[in-house]
């Protein structure tokens, strides 16, 4: 009789495995710790937080896989054989431009953080909740991912405009536009951002300031921009402020926000394009698609070489293949759909964010008759001296132009300084003021 009943118990658990299974050991940041069935994704081990030997920040970020060659290169020719790890948009770009190429590496999961913002991330766990439907997000301190467990769509946005690769961070970068004849002109900038923890702020609604000038060509020299962004965009908008040369004046620039052109962009982009997604998500209804593999751009260090010039990078509407590198990664897909009665230039945006770091790698736009129209990728670069996600420069390929365009290249810039000091009289008006020339 007893054999018999053990016997039933242990058939019973057999069935019940796949229901019984454990959950996925995940990191702080949410992502799945093991690789894939595959092994084309392998386990996560703590990420790249020590800068290869002889790095030298004047010269770009040092490759640590300098050595390794491409998989396989991805081209019009063989795509259907990798659509499964391909998006609407990586397809109409190799369907657009023949000598368009996708270079498939090695996986690296290199994302990490400080140890402090880790530590954020694990102190706050299951703390933060979204209020007055999504507009804001409470119970945040210093943590920069408040959802490493989404459960919807607009949970996974916020953790994309929470996330950063540091406290501070001071840059100094261009952007250009290049394709249908267009030659690269570039426009540049420098600034420093401070999240709300470096600034004695955290546990207020502000989310990070920015104060930043441009520096050429000369005839846009004393430009200056100052924003302080929000956690709460029902009770506290955006408030950005712009110095005025011609009048000397420093005027409030409310309409810095959601479909507005973005400067020096050729209105390629909008201002709420800059970074992957920025600024407030109530225009759009988002719904988590939940995960993919998808090749993304990763670990594109060669792309910082400060050897590099722009005019010498890009090949018509896109970087020079050999230059750039994708890799196999987990990614969360989230989709945004217009609501009725909000005004944009694109009836949909899907996402694609790197699971490891939060960060957006892809996203898909398309215009109001659902057809597929700008593409944007964010060039996703560990920056060790940080430690960080960062990236080496973004490119948002319109389809309809046969243009793009390129920003937050740093090659010909000085070097980013992650971690700066900083303080909270830094980002006022009156420090913009002291910017007008």
């Amino acid at each position: 009789m007893r054999a018999g009943f053990t016997s039933l118990v242990l058939a019973l658990a057999a069935l019940a495995g796949p229901a019984l299974a454990q959950a996925p050991k995940l990191t702080p940041l949410g992502a799945e710790q093991a690789g894939n069935a595959a092994g084309t994704i392998p386990p996560y081990t703590g990420g790249l937080s020590t800068p290869p030997a002889g790095f030298n920040p004047a010269q770009g970020h040092a490759d640590p896989f300098a050595g390794e060659k491409p998989l396989y290169v991805i081209t019009q020719a063989n795509m259907a054989q990798h659509e499964q790890h391909l998006t609407a948009g990586q397809m109409a770009l190799l369907k657009r431009y023949p000598n368009y190429s996708i270079p498939v590496y090695k996986t690296h999961r290199t994302a990490t953080f400080g140890a402090d913002m880790l530590a954020a991330i694990q102190a706050e766990k299951g703390k933060a909740k979204l209020v007055h439907g999504g507009l804001g997000v409470e119970g945040v301190q210093a943590s920069s991912v408040p959802f490493p467990e989404p459960k919807s769509g607009l949970e996974a946005i916020w953790n994309t405009l929470l996330r950063r690769p540091a406290q501070s961070l001071e840059s100094h970068t261009a952007s250009f536009v290049a394709g249908a004849g267009v030659k690269p002109l570039a426009f540049s900038s420098s600034q420093t951002i401070a999240w709300a923890p470096a600034i004695g702020k955290a546990g207020t609604t502000l989310l990070f300031a920015l104060i930043g000038e441009s520096t050429r060509p000369a005839a846009q020299a004393g430009e200056a921009l100052l924003v302080l962004d929000t956690l709460n965009f029902k009770d506290d908008a955006r408030n950005a402020w712009v110095v005025n040369s011609g009048q000397r004046r420093v005027l409030r620039a409310p309409e810095l926000v959601h479909s507005a052109p973005a400067g020096n962009s050729d209105s390629l982009r909008t201002v709420d394009d800059i970074y992957g997604f920025n600024g407030s998500p109530e225009r759009y209804e988002w719904k988590l698609l939940g995960k993919r593999e998808v090749l993304i751009p990763y670990n594109n260090y060669r792309l910082s070489n400060k050897a590099l010039k722009y005019e010498d990078m890009v090949q018509d509407a896109f970087l020079k293949t050999d230059l750039t590198r994708f890799e196999l990664h987990r990614v969360w897909v989230v989709e945004g759909t217009l609501k009725a009665g909000m005004e944009h230039i694109y009836s949909k945006r899907t996402m694609y964010i790197d699971e490891d770091s939060w960060y957006v790698a892809l996203m898909d736009q398309y215009d109001m008759k659902g057809e597929l129209w700008r593409v944007k990728m964010l060039y996703l670069m560990q920056a060790y001296d940080a430690p960080g996600m960062y990236v080496a420069g973004e490119v948002q390929h319109d389809m309809n132009a046969r243009k793009s365009v390129f920003s937050a290249f740093q090659n010909e810039e000085k070097a980013t300084k992650f971690n700066v000091p900083a303080k909270a009289a830094d980002f006022t008006p009156a420090a913009l003021r002291k910017l007008m020339k």
